[in-house]
C-alpha cells in the first residue's frame, strides 16, 4: 500500500504533499492518529502485515530517542561552552570582532580588535558572551588569553 507524504500546518490541518514533506515535528499523538487512519483505510482484501505495524512503531520510537539524544548533546555542549568561558573571568583576553562592510564601498572591513580583563560571562541564545568593561563580546571571537 503506497502512502503519500503528509504536511501538517500550524493550524492543525493536514494536506497531501506532492513531492515534499515539511520538516515539522510529529508527536506520538500525530503518529497514532496516522496509524489509526492507516488501519481504517487499508484494503480488507490485502491487509497490512502485523510486522509492518511493529516496524513503524519501532522506527518512530527510534526517531524520538534520537531527537532526545540530540537535545541532550546540545545541552552538554552549551554547558561545556559556558564552563570554558567562565574560566576567562579575571583574565586578559584579545578578541577580533567582525564588523559590517564599509557603508560607502560595500567592501569588507578588518575585524575590530578588543582587549581587556573579562569581568563576567553570560550565556545567551547565541552562546557564551564575555564582558570587557562595558562591551559584550561573543566568546567565539576570543583569539588570545593572557
Amino acid at each position: 500500500m503506497e502512502i503519500q507524504g503528509i504536511n501538517f500546518s500550524p493550524g492543525g490541518g493536514a494536506g497531501i504533499a506532492g513531492s515534499q514533506v515539511e520538516s515539522q515535528k510529529l508527536t506520538q499523538q500525530d503518529f497514532l492518529r496516522l496509524f489509526v487512519e492507516q488501519l481504517r483505510n487499508q484494503n480488507p482484501l490485502e491487509p497490512m502485515d502485523g510486522t509492518d505495524f511493529f516496524t513503524q512503531i519501532a522506527q518512530f520510537d527510534t526517531l524520538t530517542a534520537m531527537r532526545e539524544m540530540v537535545s541532550a548533546v546540545q545541552s552538554l555542549a552549551s554547558i561545556g561552552e559556558l564552563a570554558n568561558a567562565s574560566a576567562l573571568v579575571g583574565r586578559t583576553i584579545t578578541a577580533e570582532v567582525p564588523v559590517g562592510p564599509d557603508p560607502e564601498t560595500g567592501f569588507p572591513r578588518p575585524p575590530e580588535v578588543v582587549s581587556g580583563v573579562v569581568e563576567r560571562v553570560t550565556f545567551e541564545s547565541s552562546g557564551s558572551v564575555v564582558h570587557i568593561e562595558n562591551r559584550a563580546v561573543p566568546a567565539g571571537f576570543v583569539v588570545a588569553v593572557s
